[in-house]
């Protein structure tokens, strides 16, 4: 009986999706071009339904479960507030409830750097474009460009290094709401970029994001980038990023997640040239009533390419962590070099951490392995701490920010405090 009430609330869910999107699709951005690509998105989602745990790489993250339907989409309200990266040097963009707020002024922008309204562009028919904007075999992908109303483009031209980040800021504060971003970072031959984005905003019911971000660097390209999942209270997070890396190209990647009611971050990374580089560190936080799920699938297509995943998370409460990751080798991808590694601390009996890491190697001249740890705060280590004066909750505190440090250590001097801060902070209230 469990398993129709579930299966009659989905139909119900996607029932509403199809109403919402006969309801915004004149208002949605982008020439004519743009709507069959739009109304055949919707109609692969119709298709397959809302992904749930009876598929495989879904396994441990029951969107269908947790979702509740009946959402509007969000029209941006005012905020005002201390925010992250504040003070920072940087070229901002800030999306609010899912519609892009504000970009760089081209003047402001060094030769060689476009930053641009992603619903501006859209309003062109814009063919180098349309790559990006397909309907794909990915559920959520698809639902993304059904309803993406908003977003931004960046492009670095050849050999052009920007000397500032790029601060990409998505705010949704509007309870019962959802917002759909969408996003292609796209850096030629030789060109050098940071991007930091921060999804924020804090609601107590029910609101849903979703954000499709696309990565195409060209040969001897270099993206560093930092993601910070801060969102609050009842949000469902859904991302998807698809990076594509060709000869020589460097992908080096940060993301930390914590406080929303279910994140998930998805990642296809395709190494397509020979020397390409993906390195991937991610934390995560899940505290009572949070589920945190990164799903990761790494592609060697060609000779000497190397992949690196870190992640490290804790869970407390009833909270739950989820990390996956796959890397395959193809045949044609001899020497390559890949390791995973996935650690994590469970703090209080309820919660659970779910690792499954993968291989697929079709090559016979590769140097591939993985690794997966989960345990508890050491009791030594805890009690040499409260020897020397040290509160117990202080302790477990300061237990678990050393354990997390690892990944903060990897981002650059500039803004490695701030993080740090916000990681400590996340941390003390979990270990309570």
């Amino acid at each position: 009986m469990a398993a129709v009430d579930s299966k009659v609330s989905s139909i119900a869910a996607e029932g509403e999706i199809v109403v919402s999107f006969a309801n915004v699709r004149a208002n949605l951005p982008g020439a004519g071009w743009m709507q069959p690509l739009r109304a055949e998105a919707l109609a692969r989602v119709m298709r397959d339904g809302l992904p749930h745990k009876r598929l495989e790489s879904w396994k441990y993250t029951d969107f269908r479960g947790k979702y509740a339907g009946g959402l509007a989409i969000a029209a941006g309200v005012e905020h005002s507030g201390e925010r992250l990266f504040d003070v920072l040097k940087c070229h901002r963009v800030e999306i609010n409830g899912g519609r892009t707020v504000s970009v760089p002024a081209a003047a402001s922008c060094q030769d060689g750097l476009e930053i641009l309204n992603l619903a501006e562009v859209l309003a062109m028919p814009s063919l180098w474009l349309r790559q990006w904007l397909q309907p794909g075999e990915l559920v959520m992908e698809n639902l993304n460009l059904a309803f993406a109303n908003g977003g931004v483009l960046i492009r670095v031209g050849r050999g052009v290094k920007v000397d500032r980040p790029v601060v990409l800021r998505s705010f949704l504060s509007e309870a019962g709401t959802a917002a759909h971003t969408r996003a292609v970072v796209a850096l030629e031959e030789g060109a050098e970029l940071t991007l930091i984005e921060v999804d924020d905003g804090c609601v107590e019911r029910q609101s849903l994001s979703t954000a499709v971000t696309s990565f195409d660097l060209e040969p001897g390209a270099r993206l560093r980038h930092l993601r910070m999942s801060a969102r609050e209270g009842a949000h469902l997070v859904m991302r998807q990023d698809f990076v594509e890396l060709e000869r020589d190209a460097s992908f080096e990647s940060v993301i930390m997640s914590s406080g929303a009611a279910m994140v998930r971050q998805q990642v296809h990374a395709r190494l397509a040239g020979s020397g390409a580089s993906f390195d991937l560190a991610c934390a995560y936080a899940a505290g009572d009533g949070q589920h945190t799920d990164y799903t990761l699938e790494v592609v060697h297509e060609a000779a000497h390419t190397t992949s690196r995943i870190l992640a490290k998370g804790v869970a407390s409460g009833n909270g739950r962590g989820v990390v996956q990751g796959k890397v395959i080798v193809r045949p044609e991808a001899q020497k390559s070099d890949s390791h995973q590694m996935s650690r994590a601390l469970l703090l209080s009996p309820g919660a659970e951490i779910d690792q499954k890491p993968e291989l697929e190697i079709f090559a016979d001249d590769v140097k591939c392995g993985h690794g997966a740890t989960i345990g508890s705060l050491d009791a030594n280590q805890l009690f040499y701490l409260q020897s020397r004066g040290i509160p117990e909750q202080e302790a477990r505190g300061m237990l678990v920010s050393a354990f997390m440090g690892e990944i903060a250590q990897r981002l650059p001097a500039g803004y490695r405090d701030e993080v740090e801060h916000w990681l400590a902070c996340r941390m003390k209230g979990l270990a309570l």
